[in-house]
């Protein structure tokens, strides 16, 4: 348990770190706007794939009955549960697909529902991969098997780009920068190789963990976070950046975490698994963990909670009704900006992390002593550790900017991200 509280805060900290923008103003024929995100097949529920080459494998959508290609990514995860990454910049992918393999499209890129006799002639099987449910779905790919591949939607393009050798990652929406475990730099940006303006001053957390009624007490903060080693995968449709990370703890111990940021075309995912060996309630203990990013002045902003809106606008002072939302019961947040878009963050927590009490933690301060930063913070806090149960569980983070103020844009942005859409694969007839 000593080190269970640490490893937490280290991974809700480094899943935080990412700050991400979305776009949903892409319109399909016949749909409704696509929402962000993406779509993750497993292989399992592509069985028609298995066995050919991923060299072999393309992915199509239908817009006005009209079949083009699209980007999409095959990734692998290992024994561990782990994404198989790069080496030396070359992929360690199978290429041979299996049922560890992964399809990963952008759901913006899907398109219409469309006619089998239409799509490209030369492949050996086609399947349709419908993401959504049938009476509205998101939408609809067409995914096949050729004997002589046609080209690519785009040889060489990619969404995000990781550049090892400065730590930076380049996306079309965004751009980010690591200064030692955690990011210094996060810019919204209007094309892939901008850098941008910075709008954080940092991520920030803390955690503190108490034994036998509060005996003993152990609180560490992002200050003492430290990073070893960095390695990644870079694909068309996402690049992944996985670090490990340790904590010092008592009796020269150290609680120790690998964590993946997965960077798409107009969002990041902070993902990782915790395991917990002893129930906390068997060591008398308890804690409580507090993870946020401190912006660089959204001044004009308004907070958004549930479908709960603050009417005053962010100035750095702390008025009765942001008082009143803060510490409120939250799985996501949003500040709606003056130029009209915004900026939400949502935490998707799985198995007994579940059990956890999340709330929000916000604050709109001006900062002293020549501090920069405060307006505002935002994140959330966790309490009820002593609740959790032995296990290996998910953690999820994502946040980003929504060019809507609509609060029926937001609400299905937000969901798309706690309850991932049903997807479901068909083999079509020969």
């Amino acid at each position: 348990m000593m080190r269970f509280v640490p490893r937490l805060l280290l991974l809700l900290a480094l899943c935080f770190a990412p700050l991400s923008t979305f776009t949903t103003n892409d319109q399909i024929a016949g749909l409704r706007s696509p929402l962000p995100g993406f779509t993750l097949i497993k292989g399992e529920q592509i069985p028609f794939l298995h066995h050919h080459p991923t060299s072999t494998i393309r992915v199509y959508v239908f817009h006005d009955n009209v079949p083009v290609p699209i980007p999409f990514q095959i990734d692998e995860r290992d024994r561990r549960d782990r994404w198989v990454l790069d080496d030396a910049g070359q992929s360690q992918i199978s290429t041979e697909f299996g049922v560890n393999h992964f399809l990963v499209m952008m759901n913006r890129d899907l398109g219409q529902r469309g006619d089998r006799a239409r799509l490209p002639m030369g492949a050996t099987t086609w399947g349709e991969i419908r993401v959504g449910e049938e009476p509205e779905p998101l939408g609809f790919a067409y995914v096949g098997i050729f004997q002589d591949p046609p080209p690519l939607a785009c040889p060489g393009c990619v969404y995000a780009r990781y550049d090892p050798q400065t730590d930076r990652v380049y996306a079309e929406r965004y751009a980010l920068e690591f200064r030692g475990p955690l990011p210094s730099h996060v810019a919204f940006v209007h094309q892939l190789g901008e850098f941008g303006t910075n709008t954080i001053a940092g991520v920030r957390a803390s955690g503190e963990v108490r034994f036998l009624g509060g005996l003993l007490k152990l609180r560490r903060t992002e200050a003492d976070i430290h990073t070893e080693d960095v390695s990644y995968r870079q694909g068309p449709v996402r690049a992944i950046r996985r670090a490990r990370y340790w904590i010092p703890l008592p009796l020269n111990l150290r609680t120790t975490g690998r964590v993946d940021l997965l960077f798409y075309r107009d969002f990041v995912e902070g993902t990782a698994m915790v395991k917990l060996k002893v129930p906390p309630r068997l060591v008398l203990a308890d804690g409580e963990l507090r993870t946020y990013f401190d912006f660089l002045g959204l001044q004009g902003a308004r907070l958004w909670l549930d479908n709960e809106p603050l009417r005053e606008q962010i100035d750095g002072q702390m008025s009765a009704a942001e008082q009143a939302l803060a510490g409120r019961p939250a799985r996501w947040a949003a500040l709606v900006l003056p130029d009209g878009r915004t900026v939400w963050v949502v935490v998707r927590l799985e198995g007994a992390l579940q059990r956890l009490d999340q709330r929000l933690y916000f604050a709109d301060i001006t900062k002293t002593n020549g501090e920069v930063g405060g307006l505002p913070l935002l994140g959330f806090e966790f309490t009820g550790v002593n609740r959790l149960e032995t296990g290996v569980h998910r953690l999820s983070v994502f946040a980003g900017i929504l060019d809507s103020a609509d609060s029926r844009e937001i609400q299905r942005t937000v969901n798309v991200f706690l309850s991932p859409p049903v997807v479901s694969v068909v083999e079509l007839s020969r």
